[in-house]
């Protein structure tokens, strides 16, 4: 089967270029390149799109492959730079590897470039899985470093704060002139007093009494008083996929944990909005704990969802950090997700957040399901994925999640149809003369959303199944027209076997309606 390959080459000769080229298809590759010869189309090539490869001629009149290694770094972008030629020698070759240059094949032995190839882009995905874990390992670093010096401001401030409110209630217990402004004072020391203790619960310091709960109950106990948070311009929805979700959390901390996304919510939506509470079971498997930084087992997820105005990447990358905050002076103290952050931790559980701007924000959080529902619920381990043979076609505007589903569903075996948008996919659609076995599409796209692609391909392929992915939780989907009824859901993220185990769900399913995954 073809794998797809974005590959740049550097090359003044088109009948060369036409033999490399002609070398990867002959191997199995599906090239998809473009050929520049000279510094400035380079330069412009590195900012037009993600290339798997550059391969380039060591010279060309105006250009040179020592040249274009050097703006490849200097644009600090890991991208496999091999080089081609007839004529280097030894002492070349060995300086270009020590410049950088991951390998140099030469003309006459095109036959080893697809070897080159294939070894190099699997050495680049263990180097960027690798950068990965070290981005995770430092951002734990950094919250566990901001933990332990907010629990020592909190103590600290605590003592303060002792030594202020004593003095202050001392001073009340005989008539006094400044008892206003001594009251004052003690107000605003229990105010003080509220925030130490926010900051206890963020650097996990705070006490806790773990109890097994019914969360479905405890947010039907909350809805009252969620009701009235939010005002009456806001919609309030529940779904509880399972009758019973029983997790090991603190009953009064769960609840704060609750209200503070409300909050969060609502205040994302001033001209009103939806607010969507959702509960579900699922069981993580190691790739998918790691994203949130729990161990693998049995949890409910918790997720608070809203339609509001959303959160860009720069801002969604601080968001449970101490004090941040991007409300209005004396609308908030930036402890609200931080204090969430603190008390979901350390009750074993994780949290995520997923946001697109203008369409709305979605919080996830995982908590450890009780030792009795996972008991009930865990099934004998799974068997290893089936391998496919038919055709899916994918719709993914996100070139990175695109590449990485392709992989992942062309590694199973099945014939891939890569599509950027919504316009594309309709178009391949139509050109393709066999048989289309599965839409899987993202649901929040440029244009067309993925329901209405769904729709407009079933109209000339109505045997076609289909399944959505989605940051967002499935129900939150329903207001882009998703229906469980006609179509599979998996939830984003997830893990390379979870996409796997579900496109071959759907695929051997005698129906549409299958339940969604994480």
């Amino acid at each position: 089967m073809d794998r797809k390959l974005k590959l740049l080459i550097v090359e003044d000769s088109e009948d060369d270029c036409v033999l490399v080229v002609y070398a990867l298809r002959h191997a199995g590759f599906n090239c998809d390149h473009l050929r520049v010869h000279a510094a400035r189309p380079f330069r412009e090539a590195l900012t037009r799109q993600d290339w798997d490869v550059i391969i380039s001629d060591y010279n060309l009149p105006d250009f040179s492959a020592p040249k274009a290694l050097e703006i490849l770094q200097e644009a600090r972008l890991d991208i496999p730079f091999i080089v081609i030629s007839g004529t280097v020698g030894e002492e070349t070759v060995v300086k270009l590897m020590k410049s950088g240059a991951r390998d140099c094949v030469m003309k006459d032995h095109l036959a080893r470039l697809p070897g080159a190839i294939e070894r190099e882009l699997k050495e680049t995905e263990a180097r960027k899985q690798h950068r990965r874990v070290e981005d995770q390992l430092r951002q734990a670093q950094k919250m566990e470093a901001i933990g332990r010096l907010a629990s020592g401001v909190a103590h600290d401030f605590n003592n303060l704060l002792t030594i202020i409110t004593g003095f202050a209630q001392l001073a009340l217990l005989e008539p006094n002139p400044a008892q206003a402004g001594l009251e004052q004072i003690l107000r605003a020391a229990e105010r003080a007093a509220a925030l130490t203790r926010q900051l206890l619960v963020f650097s996990r310091q705070q006490s806790l009494e773990i109890k097994t709960v019914n969360l479905n109950a405890l947010i039907q106990d909350l809805e009252k008083m969620i009701r009235r948070v939010i005002g009456e311009d806001v919609r309030i929805r529940t779904v509880f996929h399972d009758k019973k979700a029983m997790v090991n959390v603190d009953p009064n901390q769960i609840e704060q944990v609750i209200l503070n996304l409300v909050v969060n919510s609502r205040d994302a939506m001033p001209t009103g909005g939806t607010l969507t509470i959702e509960t579900q079971r699922f069981d993580l498997d190691p790739e998918a704990a790691g994203s949130y930084g729990v161990r693998p087992g049995a949890y409910f997820q918790l997720a608070v969802s809203d339609t509001g105005t959303g959160i860009d990447k720069a801002t969604l990358a601080k968001i449970f950090e101490p004090f941040f905050t991007t409300k209005a002076e004396g609308r908030g103290t930036g402890l609200g997700l931080s204090t969430v952050y603190g008390i979901v931790t350390q009750v074993g559980g994780g949290i995520r957040a997923y946001s697109e701007t203008g369409v709305g924000t979605t919080m996830r959080v995982m908590l450890p399901a009780a030792a009795a529902a996972a008991e009930s619920a865990n099934a004998p381990a799974e068997p290893g994925v089936e391998r496919g043979h038919e055709t899916v076609l994918l719709v993914e505007d996100d070139q990175t999640v695109l590449a990485l589903c392709a992989t992942v569903l062309q590694t199973h075996g099945y014939n891939v149809l890569e599509a950027g948008d919504a316009e594309s996919a309709v178009r391949i659609s139509r050109e393709y003369r066999d048989p289309i076995h599965l839409l899987v599409s993202d649901v929040v796209m440029p244009g067309t959303n993925g329901p209405a692609l769904a729709v407009d391909i079933r109209d000339s392929r109505p045997t076609i199944r289909t399944l959505f992915m989605s940051g967002y939780t499935e129900e939150t989907m329903q207001q882009y027209g998703f229906s469980s009824e006609n179509a599979g859901f998996i939830q984003k993220p997830f893990s390379a076997s979870a996409l796997a185990r579900k496109v071959r769900q759907i695929l051997d399913a005698g129906s549409n309606t299958l339940r969604s995954s994480v």
